[in-house]
């Protein structure tokens, strides 16, 4: 009797396994649902819809800003100097954001990105599609969190099509976080 019910419990897990690994995984899906366009400009509040772990990782459960986006870990603020009214800030190493863009044609692009930090900030890079796409980029001193001062990485290689752009925190600096980001704005290089 006791075998009969270890072979049952053994089989209706071995059915539950199963079943949760033909689930399909969830997947992050462009903000607005259309893919952000390159050349363009993409604000960094405005990372990929989809839960915590699939559209981004924030090292704190709560948002510590602004209700710009409901239900969100990441840490959006209001500010009066930003693009749209708002940025992402209190970034911590390990957090990273997912944007689902679409590239016009092939080339070489420059970002240019509104920063702010207190002290030396940390640094991040770009990833597209799990590739280091930028090498690590350094936050400046800017003199005040509120003081935005536009920083660009230029000679960026993109190919034609829809992807996936992650940021990604690297190492915070004297600051104690990476940094404030408004946007990433992509043009095509002279």
């Amino acid at each position: 009797m006791k075998s009969s019910l270890l072979l049952i419990s053994l089989f209706a897990s071995l059915a539950s396994f199963a079943a949760e690994s033909e689930k399909p995984k969830a997947k992050s899906t462009p903000y607005g649902g259309k893919p952000q366009a390159i050349p363009g400009t993409i604000e960094a509040e405005h990372y990929d819809e989809g839960p915590a772990g699939v559209a981004y990782h924030d090292i704190e459960a709560k948002n510590l800003g602004a209700d710009y986006r409901k239900n969100t870990q990441v840490d959006i603020e209001k500010r009066d100097d930003a693009s749209n009214g708002h940025g992402i800030g209190w970034t911590r190493k390990g957090e990273w954001l997912n944007y689902t863009v679409e590239v016009a044609k092939n080339g070489v692009y420059d970002i240019e990105m509104p920063v702010a930090s207190s002290k030396q900030g940390g640094s991040f890079h770009l990833e597209i599609e799990g590739k280091d796409l930028t090498g690590p980029i350094q936050i400046p001193d800017t003199g005040s969190w509120t003081i935005l001062k536009t920083i660009t990485h230029k000679g960026i290689k993109l190919k034609k099509g829809v992807h996936t752009i992650r940021a990604v925190m690297d190492e915070a600096g004297p600051s104690n976080s990476i940094g404030d980001i408004d946007y990433f704005k992509f043009t095509e290089a002279k």
